[in-house]
């Protein structure tokens, strides 16, 4: 069982992707355009939608730009961390309007285009709100000094921007997972606050625009592997492949969900320098408890072990996990 969790251990490290789909619905986004991430990635999709930047606050947390929200000239800032320059939200400003009347029809098309792209939007006093996992959006009216309204739009990101947790069927804000009896996972994880996995080992990372890992070399005892994941268009896992050219070997898994999202079986195969298959584990998992956040707590893993040149072996493996999260 030892030269087992040694095997399969590797396909918790950071997700890489192969092949990607276009989009990230684990986002909230303007138009198509993800409200997360540094603001020079934002920036440059801004400028590719035709918005034009304008300034911004003395203390540089404020960014300013003016450009089309569904067809109307709008006023767009966007806010920063400080210190990272990572994206905390966005406010659209359209108006002013000093009618009630065009005030009123064009709120209504602002509510309509944002429930067409987002879903249902909920009502409290004047004001209209969306929420997912990911995220909110505020449609509101607020008054001018002068009399006159304008109508704001408030994206407001509440995941992680980097998906390293996310691509490994976390969910919140995770900063460290404790597993006992880790046999498909490593026995410790720790999250940085913006999503990153704490991996000395996985170095020249490169990442795409919605934060998933596309490509990095893993340090090995004989020189590097190669890792590439492929998604489906809802950025589940489907396959993950590790290479070391240098050992002659290569690790393929494949992934099935359940309903909720959840990994619900593993498949691996391994495979020598002649690309002869010489071991294949089949996983599958029964999670029996979760926590607040929806993260499974216990979990009953079937396995069926084969290598080459040996019987077929089938065994039940317990697991519990604690896990932690950024306030």
């Amino acid at each position: 069982m030892k030269r087992l969790s040694f095997i399969i251990i590797l396909q918790t490290l950071v997700l890489l992707v192969c092949a990607q789909p276009k989009g990230d619905p684990r986002s909230i986004s303007l138009m198509d355009i993800p409200i997360e991430g540094p603001l020079d990635t934002l920036r440059q999709s801004l400028l590719a939608a035709q918005f034009a930047e304008w300034g911004q606050s003395e203390d540089g947390e404020d960014f300013y730009f003016r450009g089309n929200f569904y067809g109307f000239r709008s006023k767009l800032m966007v806010s920063v961390a400080p210190e990272t320059k990572m994206v905390t939200s966005a406010y659209v400003t359209i108006g002013p309007y000093s009618t009630q009347k065009m005030l009123d029809k064009n709120l209504q098309y602002f509510l309509y285009k944002l429930q067409k792209d987002h879903g249902t939007f909920s009502q409290r006093d004047d004001s209209w709100f969306y929420i997912d996992d990911f995220g909110s959006i505020k449609l509101s009216v607020v008054d001018n000094d002068n009399g006159s309204r304008d109508i704001r739009v408030l994206y407001l990101p509440s995941v992680a921007y980097y998906k390293d947790a996310l691509s490994m069927g976390l969910r919140g804000d995770i900063q460290e997972v404790v597993t006992e009896n880790a046999v498909a996972e490593d026995q410790f994880m720790h999250f940085h606050g913006n999503g990153q996995i704490e991996n000395l080992d996985l170095v020249d990372r490169v990442y795409n625009r919605y934060g998933y890992l596309l490509r990095a070399r893993m340090k090995e005892k004989e020189g590097f592997s190669t890792v590439e994941y492929t998604y489906d268009d809802s950025y589940r896992l489907t396959k993950r492949t590790l290479t070391n050219e240098e050992a002659g070997i290569s690790y393929v898994n494949s992934y099935t969900y359940n309903d909720q999202d959840e990994v619900l079986s593993q498949h691996q195969k391994v495979f020598d320098k002649n690309g002869e298959c010489i071991m294949t584990i089949n996983m599958t998992n029964n999670y029996i408890t979760r926590d607040d956040n929806g993260n499974w707590t216990s979990n009953s893993l079937t396995l069926t072990y084969w290598e080459k040149g040996s019987a077929t072996q089938n065994t039940t493996v317990l697991q519990r996990r604690t896990l932690s999260y950024w306030e």
